[in-house]
């Protein structure tokens, strides 16, 4: 019983290392900012997916800035997947609780509703169905009923212009050649995101630790 239990042990040792192995990350600062995030643990494609995070959320972000929406807009598509750091699916949700503490209700808000929202076209805004969809899922999909009924609530709200916007500029973010740079954002980021003095992950808000497991995805528990 003793080696087997010293057997599971090391095999579980040597599945950490290879892992840590597999997550070469760059160091962060003491206390990581939401660029410092972006930048250095979402630069690099997760869970399957092809395309980074990051990449993917500074393209859309500088579609809703050159449309000339919002600045609060702007930072709902500038952070609309960074729910995929912690967790793929039901990333609106995952995402929308990440930042909760630190954004307004109405950007949040609109990240929690843009995965609802990407599976019903309206064409009144400019939106189809996206044909990745229907590469994904087929051509005959129909959505869970939770989906459906956050569709449903979102469709009459008063902020659901924000979470469409989303959807309407996600579709075309996928460009592996557009440049990478969160600097058009800084300014954006400083008068609507609430930064912590201690750093994310470090503030004891009821999101750190997944700002953490963000950061340190390498941890053995």
């Amino acid at each position: 019983m003793q080696d087997e239990r010293l057997q599971t042990l090391r095999t579980i040792g040597a599945a950490t290392a290879r892992s840590a192995a597999e997550e070469d990350l760059p160091p962060l600062p003491v206390r990581p900012t939401l660029a410092d995030i972006l930048t250095l643990r979402l630069h690099k494609p997760k869970f399957g997916l092809p395309f980074a995070a990051a990449h993917h959320v500074v393209q859309c972000a500088s579609l809703a800035m050159r449309a000339g929406v919002d600045e609060e807009t702007v930072l709902a598509c500038l952070l609309h997947d960074v729910g995929m750091g912690v967790m793929r699916p039901d990333h609106g949700w995952w995402g929308a609780q990440l930042v909760e503490p630190y954004v307004s209700e109405r950007v949040s808000w609109a990240i929690r509703y843009h995965q609802a929202l990407r599976y019903f076209p309206d064409p009144e805004a400019g939106y189809e169905y996206p044909e990745l969809y229907v590469q994904m899922f087929g051509r005959d999909y129909q959505p869970p009923e939770y989906i459906v009924a956050a569709y449903q609530y979102a469709r009459g709200h008063r902020w659901y212009s924000t979470a469409r916007y989303i959807t309407l500029f996600d579709d075309y973010s996928f460009d592996r050649n557009a440049p990478f740079s969160i600097d058009p954002f800084v300014d954006i980021i400083g008068r609507h995101f609430r930064q912590p003095a201690e750093g994310l992950g470090s503030d004891n808000s009821p999101t750190a630790h997944m700002w953490r497991t963000i950061i340190d995805p390498n941890k053995p528990l």
